[in-house]
């Protein structure tokens, strides 16, 4: 028997794309990876033009070039991020929107192929993503799988997107959000008449087998093409298990700045805080806000070893990294949420009867912000869950719910620029952290 072969399409990265980009609304900052500029381009525009309906997109070439970013570049001026993280040229510059896309923007190369070495470990990264997060926009940054510190721009944003079989030797896998992998162009034999008659009794064998092999090609198609598109396990919007006021809030359309007064007595400042990168805004008005600084260590280890020392019998526990006016990290013991001040003091006066802390020790704060990393849970599983997370260095409590489930909640921090200097130590500690208004009773 003779055959006519006609190809069958191939990936169509568009579509895994475009596909992927309508499950990234709580995501502000990505590096899609991949060997192949066309095929990492092709997909980090697909995502990009999804979320530029709903919020302000830029995707950013860190090849030296991506034809499918680069032609979306309707201008001679050559700079691009390049010329912005080594010679200050501003992001406004060499953002160039794309044309009947919404809110799409696209950043090129620069005049120079990128220097990886100098460029990926810059810490600028971390401060370039976090005004993504306070705006509520999106970043998404296509870079070559084989470009050395391609794990430091990955610390610096929310995870990476596969693109393609390379994996990046020093990428951890809990920082990678989702994969798109290429489905091999086949062919399709077609049969064709010929003169050579077969035995009858093989011809029965010869179709079974041929129909079996058919319908196991296309099982693996479909069951290969659901892998590839399917967002991992670590989505943050798959992380609550019962409804509360924080369950379907995500970036929306229009980013609306509110402001958060820090109450008189305080810091006397008003701290412009936007609402789109905390996960339940309305709950701001019932905060949990009012804590007791304990004690500020210099190191994490100090911070664990108060929390083992006294941990137990104080309610809400905690710890979280702050920096001081010179830039260096320390670490805040807290303890206590409430909504009224009157409750931190006079909590801070029985701990100082107690001798938990020095009679002039102890200093009443207002840290309106936590990370959830569970929620939905029953009160007799908290003990344990606290202990089992506070056993890994993760300083864990709960707070009770007004439906009768419990938050378990990590840090207390007083902004959300301060919160993200905890974000990374969180993710890699295996935990899906999502920032929140402080909200419930201690137990």
């Amino acid at each position: 028997m003779t055959t006519s072969a006609r190809p069958r399409r191939g990936t169509d990265w568009e579509a895994a794309g475009a596909a992927l980009g309508e499950t990234l609304d709580a995501y502000h900052a990505l590096v899609v990876i991949g060997l192949d500029p066309v095929a990492t381009g092709r997909v980090a525009v697909a995502m990009g033009r999804v979320q530029a309906l709903k919020r302000r997109v830029a995707v950013g070439d860190l090849f030296a070039e991506s034809p499918p970013i680069q032609e979306l570049i309707q201008t001679d001026d050559p700079h691009g991020l390049v010329d912005s993280f080594l010679y200050g040229v501003s992001l406004s510059r060499i953002a160039y929107a794309v044309p009947d896309s919404g809110q799409l923007f696209v950043m090129p190369s620069g005049t120079e192929p990128p220097d990886y070495d100098e460029i990926l470990p810059n810490p600028r990264w971390h401060r370039l993503t976090a005004g993504f997060r306070e705006v509520g926009a999106l970043l998404l940054l296509a870079a070559p799988a084989s470009a050395p510190h391609i794990e430091d721009l990955v610390a610096a944003t929310d995870g990476a997107i596969l693109i393609g079989d390379a994996v990046p030797s020093n990428l951890p896998v809990v920082r990678v959000i989702s994969s798109v992998r290429e489905t091999p162009a086949t062919v399709v034999e077609t049969p064709e008449p010929e003169s050579v008659v077969q035995p009858k009794g093989r011809r029965p064998w010869r179709r079974a087998s041929m129909i079996a092999g058919l319908a196991l090609a296309f099982l693996l198609a479909v069951l290969a093409g659901w892998l590839a598109t399917r967002p991992f396990a670590r989505d943050p919007r798959r992380a609550a298990r019962a409804a509360d006021t924080t369950k379907g809030i995500a970036a929306t359309a229009t980013v609306r700045p509110d402001t958060a007064v820090v109450p008189s007595g305080e810091t006397g400042v008003v701290t412009t805080l936007t609402n789109a990168a905390v996960q339940n805004p309305a709950d701001s008005g019932q905060a949990a806000a009012y804590a007791v600084e304990l004690v500020a260590t210099n190191t994490q280890a100090g911070a664990i070893l108060k929390l083992q020392q006294d941990g137990k019998d104080l309610p809400a526990a905690t710890f979280a990294p702050v920096l001081d006016g010179q830039g260096s990290q320390w670490f805040k013991v807290i303890t206590g949420a409430a909504t009224q001040r009157a409750g931190a003091d006079s909590l801070l006066n029985e701990l100082r009867k107690r001798k938990v802390v020095d009679p002039t020790s102890g200093t009443v704060v207002w840290l309106p912000f936590a990370f959830r990393i569970d929620s939905g849970l029953p009160a007799a599983a908290m003990p344990e869950l606290i202990g089992m997370n506070r056993d890994r260095g993760i300083p864990a409590y709960a707070l009770k719910q007004d439906d009768g489930t419990s938050w378990l909640l990590v840090g207390a921090f007083a902004s959300i620029e301060q919160s993200q200097l905890y974000l990374e130590t969180l993710r890699a500690a295996g935990t899906r952290p999502v920032l929140v208004y402080r909200k419930g009773r201690t137990f």
